[in-house]
């Protein structure tokens, strides 16, 4: 059970416009009006991804005159300092990490193989006429 925590704390933060609300909260309080405007996102998009993050604990909010602002949950912060630490020491090592770079390649693959050969056989069937 706690491997599968870990993979759905780190799975929230792999989305890259979740990614990016944390970080920009990581600086300040924000509303949503300011974070789609600074991250050139609709606000739809942002409030769908506030609901994600509220959830699971990443982000709290506060109403600031009229308006509810979002910030960063304060034991977050030291949990994403220490990850950034570990990310400097071992930035070369995760780069060229033979284990991860393979799991990647098997994931591209397998997905090319699974769909594009398909695809790719129907328009040159439709182009030329031709049926095989």
């Amino acid at each position: 059970m706690l491997a599968r925590l870990y993979r759905e704390f780190f799975r929230a933060l792999a989305n890259p416009t979740r990614f990016a609300i944390v970080q920009l909260l990581r600086t300040e309080p924000h509303n949503v009006g300011q974070i789609g405007g600074k991250l050139g996102l609709e606000q739809s998009r942002v409030s769908h991804n506030l609901a994600c993050l509220l959830n699971c604990g990443f982000v709290e909010w506060e109403w600031r005159g009229k308006n509810r602002v979002y910030l960063l949950n304060p034991d977050l912060a030291p949990i994403l300092t220490g990850i950034e630490k570990h990310l400097h020491r071992y930035a070369p090592a995760l780069d060229t990490c033979g284990v991860l770079n393979a799991e990647s390649g098997l994931v591209r693959l397998e997905s090319q193989t699974a769909s594009r050969p398909r695809r790719r056989a129907k328009r040159m069937r439709s182009i030329s006429g031709v049926s095989k």
